[in-house]
């Protein structure tokens, strides 16, 4: 009986491939790295092979750690990271490093399509309005500052693309995925012939769009050579990881929604409908099932600020402090951190602000305060920005009342506690917060093989471990901090577009 399946959670800084049963159970996962690069101010990339090579071993090791036969693998699934751009030669051969979605060389390009003449066009017709580390205004960079490039790209790709290609040797891409590119008609979900035309960029380059839930085509003999796996085994097509962390959240169904504190973080609503503020746009993007959206509100640097704090100021990355030992020091500081407010915005912001010249800041240093201050400081400034993105939803007309909670840094102590304060609403943790997207790229995977029914019936197989709620004591005083915390944006905002 084939009733294993093989999912990949392919992040920024590494993959987690997991095994599981087919109702989301996992018997084993394996993780391993790869590096960003940073050729010049600004330009973060990527090398795609060595990410597929990561793929690759990590499948054989699952395998074998495991102990299941290869023979009784169902299928594979692969979410990934989005918002990347990747040119690819008619063989299907990298024609550069992947350009990630950290990448900021493309803030000119994002101010021309942002300006008057696009905006209104680009969110009446895809729901949403592109900046500067979207793939939009990368494309246009590559077509105009790489032209020897642009001549030879046969396929722009993302990074779950590439890699379903080299499973399947297929050039096919999700809705989900597809949504991200904000080149998409609103109504159809498919890529936006009008749009596409008006900024000179080929149809024909961009993948064919699929649903989640189907198969992308069957595991290549070279493939199965690399992976362990059978030549023949069902790939399905799945989603990218906004889609994939709701689904491995439980938060699939209308109004249900998800908190994932990882590297960026964000807060995702599943919706029937598109819901959006023209003005202070979030990411309005294909669910899974493909009728509804997840409207979802992104922040650059939620735990990668924690990362920041502790790797540049803490010691060197071999030798840093641990997440425990950081958490511990938070734990132990009063809420409020002596009048100490973080602003998250280290790398531009997203939402509920369209602001790729916003910076990060410290903003009340006394002599009293002490490391443990700016550590909790820091976590509180991201529980600040999130209770921001979700007042602005619920002026939409998106209510969130719980939150299931998932990502690295949710398995802090503190921490959890800290962002319920200050939204002043529960959240459920989810039982295995950091394998929530490669568990959902299984439970998608399962769907697709016909295992399990339909992508709502998911959010029961998802089990919670804990609920935390908020303390109401706290939250005074979070409500004062947090007045200050948004009048800091407006009046640094003139500061941060003269920098």
């Amino acid at each position: 009986m084939k009733n294993y399946i093989i999912a990949h959670d392919v992040g920024t800084g590494g993959d987690k491939a997991v095994i599981t049963d087919v109702k989301g159970t996992v018997l084993c996962s394996v993780y391993g790295s790869y590096p960003l690069v940073y050729p010049k101010p600004g330009w973060v990339e990527q090398n795609a092979n060595l990410i597929w090579k990561t793929v690759a071993k990590n499948t054989l090791r699952v395998i074998e750690e495991s102990g299941v036969n290869a023979g009784e693998v169902a299928g594979i699934g692969i979410t990934a990271q989005m918002f990347n751009l990747l040119p690819v030669n008619s063989s299907g051969e990298p024609l550069m490093n992947m350009i990630s979605w950290l990448d900021e060389r493309s803030v000119r390009e994002a101010d021309r399509i942002g300006g008057v003449k696009w905006r209104d066009s680009f969110f009446d017709m895809t729901g949403n309005i592109p900046m500067a580390k979207d793939i939009v205004p990368k494309i246009l960079w590559l077509r105009d500052n790489a032209p020897e490039i642009w001549k030879r790209t046969y396929k722009i790709l993302d990074c779950k693309e590439y890699l379903v290609y080299k499973l399947t040797g297929k050039y096919l891409i999700d809705y989900h995925g597809a949504s991200v590119f904000f080149l998409t008609d609103l109504v159809s979900g498919n890529w936006s012939l009008p749009l596409l035309k008006s900024l000179g960029i080929p149809v024909n380059m961009l993948p064919e769009i699929g649903r989640s839930t189907e198969r992308a085509g069957r595991v290549t003999g070279e493939a199965a050579h690399l992976t362990g796996l059978r030549a023949g085994t069902p790939v399905v097509l799945c989603s990218g990881d906004v889609a994939a962390a709701q689904t491995g959240s439980g938060a699939n169904r209308n109004g249900k929604a998800h908190l994932s504190l990882g590297t960026a973080t964000w807060l995702g609503v599943s919706w029937k409908e598109l819901l959006n503020n023209s003005v202070k746009p979030f990411w309005a993007l294909r669910h899974t099932e493909y009728e509804r959206f997840i409207i979802a509100g992104e922040m650059e640097t939620g735990g990668g600020a924690l990362m920041w704090l502790r790797d540049k100021f803490f010691g060197t990355a071999e030798k840093a402090l641990s997440y425990e030992t950081l958490s511990a020091m938070a734990e132990n500081t009063p809420p409020g951190s002596d009048k100490l407010v973080f602003t998250p915005w280290l790398s531009g912001e997203r939402a509920p602000v369209l602001d790729h010249y916003a910076k990060g800041a410290f903003v009340g240093i006394n002599l009293n305060h002490r490391k443990e201050h700016f550590v909790r400081a820091l976590m509180e400034g991201v529980g600040y920005h999130l209770r921001w993105i979700m007042e602005e939803m619920k002026k939409t007309g998106l209510n969130v009342d719980e939150i299931h909670a998932i990502g690295g840094g949710i398995k802090s102590k503190v921490w959890p506690r800290i962002i319920s304060d200050i939204l002043g609403c529960e959240l459920h943790i989810v039982k295995d917060p950091e394998n929530a997207g490669a568990v959902g790229a299984a439970l998608i995977t399962a769907v697709g093989l016909g295992f399990l029914k339909s992508i709502d019936g998911i959010d029961e197989l998802i089990p919670i471990s804990g609920v935390v709620r908020p303390n109401p004591e706290n939250r005074v005083v979070y409500n004062n901090l947090y007045d200050i915390y948004r009048r800091i944006y407006k009046d640094l905002y003139p500061v941060y577009h003269r920098f």
